[in-house]
């Protein structure tokens, strides 16, 4: 017996989950809010972000969300966070990253990746992030829960 055809699971609910596991260390480390342009890759970060009280701020295109971040560090002293969704979101942040690299500015990208089930069967979200930003970046190292 299985649930009826009615019954709504929240898939996003998981405590346990990456995403959730993200947005407590913004929230531990005082983040009061995050810049982006929404997409479905990142979209459980934003609702466990959201459920703790920081503020998403939804921009209308990535390379924007970094430099906002890169302004809100700059102002505040504080990190300046931004999130992108896979593939494409991701690659329009490199000039952005870059510039805040070169400024010593601290910002921190939270890019998507493809599911599992897609990897490495060549859709655009699969491309290799973190190799693309490695050399503009302090650090890049890709976070998932469980084996990779």
């Amino acid at each position: 017996m299985g649930q009826p055809a009615h019954t709504v699971v929240d898939l996003n609910a998981d405590a346990h989950s990456c995403a959730a596991w993200i947005a407590r260390f913004l929230e531990a480390r005082g983040v009061a809010r995050i810049y982006g342009l929404q997409g479905g890759h990142i979209q459980p970060i934003w609702d466990h972000a959201a459920r703790l009280g920081i503020r998403i701020v939804d921009v209308r295109d990535e390379g924007a969300a970094v430099h906002m971040a890169h302004a809100h560090a700059e102002l505040t002293g504080e990190l300046g966070v931004c999130t992108a969704t896979a593939g494409p979101g991701v690659t329009n942040c490199v000039t952005g990253i870059a510039n805040a690299a070169l400024a010593r500015v601290p910002v921190l990208l939270i890019g998507g990746c493809t599911s599992r089930p897609q990897a490495n069967l060549g859709p655009l979200q699969d491309i290799p992030r973190v190799d693309i930003l490695r050399p503009v970046t302090r650090q890049a190292r890709p976070a998932r829960v469980g084996a990779a």
